[in-house]
C-alpha cells in the first residue's frame, strides 16, 4: 500500500511538471508583419480620340420591283437565268403576243374605216355649204351634215384611241426591266397562263451599286447626335455625318457610307427614331436584309483619359479600377467605361470625386487580385516585377 500510494504522487508531480511546462511552451510569439504586395501601376493616357456611336441596322435596297404581267396570255418565252444581272429596258418575258397583235390589226382597219366616214362627210358638208347659197337646200340641211361630220371625227378619235390601247396591250406582251440591277429567279414556267386575272407575279428586280442601311436610335442618342454636328439646323446640314458599318463576321467598320435621312417624327411607344444611311455595295456584299452593326462618328474628344483593358474589374456596383494614392494605399474607384481603343478604355468623365479616375493618378494595371481596397501594396512600374495574372471577368 505504501509503495502505490507513492507512485501515485510521483505520477500527479510528473503531470503538473508536464502541464506547467507546456504552459509555458505555448506563449505566442509577436506576429511578424507581412510586406504588402507588389503591384504595377501606370497613369492613365490622355490624347485627343474620335468617339463614335454604335448601334445595329438592316440593310435595304434603294430599288426593288415586282415585275408583273400586264396583260393576259400564256409565257411564252424566259430571256433571262436565274440571278442574273440585268439592265434598265432588258426584255425578261415574252407573252404569247398573236392575240394582240391581232386586236392592232383590227383596230388598224376600224381606223381606216372610221377615216372613210369622216372624209365622205366632210364632203358632204361642203355641197351642203355651197347648195344653201343658191337656196337648193335649207339651213337645217347643213346642220345635220356638219353634225354628221363632228360624229365622223368623233369616232375616228375613238378608233385611234382603240387602236393606240391595242398597241399599248402588245407592247405588255414584252415584259422589260424598268432598272439595272440582279433580278430573281423566274417564279412561272414557260407555258402557264399568266395576268392580272391570274398569276401576275414574275420575278423581282433589285439594285444593289448602293444600299440603305436602316436603325432605330434612341431620343437621348438622336439629341445628342445632332448637338455634336451643330448647333442649329442649317449648320447640322452643311456637315453630313460618315457612317460605318459591319457584317457578320467582321470586327473592323470597313464599309463606308454616309447618313441621308433623318425621319420626322419619334415613335412615342419605342423612344426612337428611324435613321437611314447609303452605303456603295463596291464589292457585292450586301444584300438586302441583313443584319448590320452601324458607328457613326461623333466630334474629336480633346485630352480624353483611357486606361488598359486588363485593368477593369466587374463586381455588383458596376466597373471599376483599382486606384493606388500617393501613401499607397489602394482604393477601388468606378468608372463609366467609352470606347475601345485598342488595349485602351476611355473612361467618362464624372464630376463625383469618388468616382472616375484623373490623369495624375496612379492605377494597378497586374496584381489585382493580390490588392485589397483600404490595404497598402507596394507599387512597381516595371511590368516583369509582378508575374500575377490579371483579375478575371474584366471585360464589358
Amino acid at each position: 500500500m505504501k509503495t502505490t500510494h507513492k507512485n501515485y504522487c510521483l505520477l500527479v508531480f510528473m503531470t503538473e511538471c508536464i502541464a506547467i511546462s507546456l504552459l509555458g511552451g505555448c506563449k505566442k510569439a509577436a506576429p511578424s508583419q507581412m510586406p504588402a504586395p507588389k503591384v504595377t501601376v501606370e497613369n492613365p493616357v490622355t490624347q485627343e480620340i474620335q468617339p463614335y456611336y454604335d448601334f445595329t441596322g438592316n440593310t435595304a435596297a434603294i430599288e426593288s420591283v415586282d415585275i408583273r404581267a400586264r396583260v393576259t396570255g400564256f409565257l411564252q418565252e424566259i430571256h433571262f437565268g436565274d440571278g442574273d444581272m440585268v439592265n434598265k429596258g432588258d426584255v425578261l418575258f415574252t407573252i404569247e403576243p398573236d392575240i394582240f397583235e391581232a386586236h392592232v390589226a383590227q383596230a388598224k382597219a376600224m381606223l381606216a374605216a372610221n377615216e372613210a366616214e369622216l372624209e365622205l362627210a366632210e364632203a358632204d358638208l361642203k355641197r351642203v355649204e355651197m347648195a344653201v347659197k343658191t337656196g337648193a337646200v335649207s339651213e337645217q340641211e347643213v346642220d345635220i351634215k356638219r353634225a354628221e361630220r363632228n360624229v365622223a371625227k368623233a369616232t375616228v378619235a375613238k378608233a385611234l384611241a382603240s387602236l393606240d390601247q391595242a398597241k399599248l396591250d402588245l407592247s405588255y406582251t414584252q415584259v422589260i426591266s424598268p432598272i439595272t440591277g440582279r433580278i430573281s429567279r423566274s417564279f412561272i414556267d414557260s407555258g402557264n397562263l399568266v395576268g392580272p386575272g391570274e398569276n401576275s407575279l414574275l420575278t423581282r428586280v433589285v439594285r444593289l451599286d448602293k444600299m440603305y442601311v436602316y436603325s432605330n436610335i434612341s431620343e437621348r442618342l438622336l439629341i445628342d447626335i445632332l448637338k455634336k454636328y451643330g448647333e442649329n439646323a442649317e449648320e447640322r446640314r452643311t456637315e453630313i455625318p460618315k457612317l460605318y458599318i459591319s457584317l457578320a463576321g467582321e470586327d473592323e467598320f470597313s464599309h463606308e457610307g454616309e447618313v441621308d435621312f433623318v425621319d420626322n417624327t419619334l415613335d412615342p411607344q419605342t423612344g426612337t427614331v428611324q435613321v437611314r444611311g447609303v452605303v456603295p455595295n463596291t464589292n457585292d456584299l450586301l444584300f438586302p436584309g441583313m443584319f448590320v452593326r452601324m458607328r457613326i462618328p461623333s466630334r474629336r474628344q480633346i485630352n480624353a483619359i483611357l486606361v488598359k483593358e486588363i485593368a477593369i474589374g466587374t463586381d455588383l456596383g458596376g466597373k471599376y479600377v483599382l486606384v493606388v494614392d500617393n501613401t499607397n494605399m489602394v482604393h477601388r474607384r468606378y468608372i463609366e467605361p467609352g470606347q475601345l481603343y485598342g488595349d485602351l478604355r476611355v473612361v467618362k468623365a464624372s464630376e463625383d470625386s469618388d468616382k472616375g479616375i484623373k490623369p495624375n493618378e496612379q492605377y494597378i494595371v497586374r496584381g489585382q487580385q493580390r490588392a485589397r481596397p483600404g490595404r497598402p501594396v507596394t507599387p512597381k512600374t516595371d511590368d516583369t516585377a509582378v508575374t500575377e495574372e490579371p483579375a478575371q471577368d474584366n471585360k464589358n
